[in-house]
This record gives C-alpha cells, structure tokens and sequence, in this order.
C-alpha cells in the first residue's frame, strides 16, 4: 500500500461488521446509488430522513421519510450515510452538526454509474500512477488534498474532506495572476458564472472570451447573463468541447450534470445531438491566456482537443489552466499524467474546495 494511504478497508467493508442501525440523510439519485450499494453489501436500511423543509409525508424506497431534525434528536446508536450533494454553507453546517451526534459519513459512489470506484485493489492496480503524480505534484498543499481525497474515498469520513477544502476564490488568487489583454476560454460556461468569475479576476479588462456550452438551457441562461451584463465582445457558442469537431448525444435536461457521457443517475434523461468542437479549431491562430475544463466527464477529451494552444506565448508563458477533476476516480491521477505528456513543464496543483461528498476537486496548471 502507498504511504500516504492510511485506510486499509473501505467503509462498505465496515459496514458489514459495525453491528448497528444504518440510516440515511437524503433522497433522490444520490440515494439511490447508496442504497443499492448497500444492497450489494447485504447491509440493511432502517430509515430515510431528510431536511426539514423537503418532509411532506412522502415515502422512499418503502420507508416513511422523517425529518432531520428527528434525526439529531434521535437517542438510538445509529450510522448516518450522507445520501445527497451539496456545496451550499448552510447545508454542509447541517452535515458536521450531524456528525457530532452520530456516527456519520458521506458514501463514496461514482458519478457516473458503473465506473470503477477508489477501493484497495484499485489503489494497488494504479500505485505507481498514484505515486508518480504525488511526488510530482507542486507543492505540499496539493499532496495532503491528493492523499486525503483518496482516504475519503476509501473510508467515507468527512475529517478527510474538512482537512484539505480550501476556498475557489482565494486559491485563484493566489495561484493564479491575471493581467488586462488576456483571452479567456471558458469551457462548460455553464448559466456564466465562471465568466463572471473570470471578470471579477481580471477586473473586467480583457481581449477576449469565449464561453462555450453545448445545452440549450444552459445556452439561453449563458447568452441571457452576456445581455443583461453588455459583454458584445464576448464570444457564446452552443457547443460541446470535445477532441475533434462533429455531433455527439448529449444527455441532460439543463443544469451542471449534462453529459456526453452515459446517464449518472438511475432515471432515463432526455438526449439530443449537439455540436462539439475541440479548442484548437475554436483559436485558430490565436493564443489562449487562459482555459477553464469544467465538462461533466470529458476532460481528458476536452484537453487533447487543445494540445496546440498549450504552448508558451511570445514571452514564454503558457496558458493557465483550470480544470475539473473529480467527475471519474481516475481523473485525479489520469488529468495530471495527460497534461504533462501535452506539456512536460507545467506545474500541477491539485485543490478542493468546498462540497460532500467528494466534488469540486480541482487542478491548477501553470
């Protein structure tokens, strides 16, 4: 095992020894996923509950739903499983004020269904991957976010995800510096908060942005925030960002979670073809100052698709890049391997910020 791996089973693995109530926090897809895992396990359910405000009397999987605040008041020794997501303050307060009362953990499961999964065997079929990217990682921060994601994983404890979640804003700016004639490509731009982002960075000077987002929800928010804000000089394209130019099935109905890749979720999703184009067809000529990967699944295709424009500008820098690292479990090894062999030079940070359970891990190149 590597050093820095300090679990040595997983936490469906105690489950089945624990000897106690096994309760979850949440319903919908997430849940879902958590409960059939344990079903696979042969470990039991004994009840749903849910935050207040979401408890009408409704029924899931067979249980009556109860309230969390039940929860907290409950005197039986229980197992709490985190079953939902979220990254919203409030929330995550509710999740750590739990995990005082009761025994509590937030449920490792993929993203997107039937991928393989941060187990023992796992971390020894991928250990000298592993290895490599951790010694390699620039500096100490990004080790201890690296180890302690991965002993999340294995284990489910919330002290991993609080020891290593810093905030977006300031690592931007402290890893980051951003100057008034940059370009700015923004792929998976979302409803353009990340634009935004970029502007607050940049204090709204800049050559250029292009903002890139290949569902038509999603599209109308983005060119609706570019309205409302006069960006003319602004670029929005209803586009995937893929390897190479051409039409794929997008799966979604709007919002974060639409995909080029199969459903993440056990419920049918509407598909529709859509356009992709890679980055180095977008640029043509033009140099990129500074790239955002956020695309639900595909960015080591997104980041092939860009492997021309990740060279060093007239003064010999080259494009700082953001991008998501947490959408399959090998991305946090496979994304860092992939952008060195694009470009031997950069220098990989790896960040978490503030979600549970393991979302919104990011890399920082530069």
């Amino acid at each position: 095992m590597l050093p820095f791996i300090k679990e040595e089973n997983t936490l469906w693995d105690y489950l089945k020894t624990a000897g106690k109530p096994v309760v979850l926090y949440g319903t919908g897809d997430g849940a879902d996923k958590v409960i059939a895992r344990l079903e696979e396990n042969g470990t039991a359910v004994s009840g749903i509950f849910a935050s207040d405000e979401f408890v009408r009397g409704q029924q899931f999987h067979g249980f009556a739903v109860r309230k969390y605040s039940e929860l907290l008041a409950l005197r039986e020794n229980v197992i709490v499983l985190i079953a939902f997501a979220s990254e919203l303050p409030e929330v995550l307060d509710r999740f750590y004020k739990l995990a005082q009362v009761h025994e509590t953990y937030a449920p490792h499961v993929p993203v997107f269904s039937g991928d393989p999964t941060v187990a023992p065997e796992w971390i020894h079929k991928y250990e000298t991957e592993l290895q490599t990217v951790y010694d390699r990682l620039a500096d100490a921060a990004s080790r201890e976010t690296f180890a302690a994601i991965l002993n999340y994983k294995l284990s489910g404890k919330l002290s991993y995800l609080q020891e290593c979640t810093t905030k977006r804003e300031d690592d931007m700016k402290e890893l980051f510096s951003f100057g008034e004639e940059e370009t700015y490509v923004d792929a998976g731009a979302y409803d353009g908060d990340t634009v935004q982002e970029f502007l607050n960075l940049s204090g709204h000077r800049y050559k250029k942005i292009v903002a890139l987002e290949p569902d038509p929800k999603n599209f109308r928010k983005l060119t609706e925030f570019v309205r409302q804000n006069g960006l003319n000089t602004v670029s929005c394209l209803q586009a995937g960002v893929w390897s190479e130019c051409g039409i794929l099935e997008l799966n979604g109905n709007g919002g974060r979670q639409s995909t080029f890749r199969k459903s993440s979720g056990h419920k049918k999703v509407k598909t529709q073809p859509v356009n992709v184009v890679s980055v180095d067809s977008v640029l043509g000529n033009d140099h990129a100052d500074y790239m955002k990967f956020d695309v639900e699944g595909v960015e080591k295709e997104a980041l092939t698709g860009a492997a021309r424009h990740l060279v060093p500008d007239a003064n010999g820098v080259l494009p700082k890049l953001l991008v998501a690292a947490y959408h399959h479990d090998e991305d946090i090894f496979s994304l860092p391997l992939l952008l060195w062999k694009l470009q031997p030079v950069y220098k990989i940070y790896l960040r978490k910020h503030p979600y549970v359970p393991a979302w919104e891990i990011n890399i920082f190149a530069k």
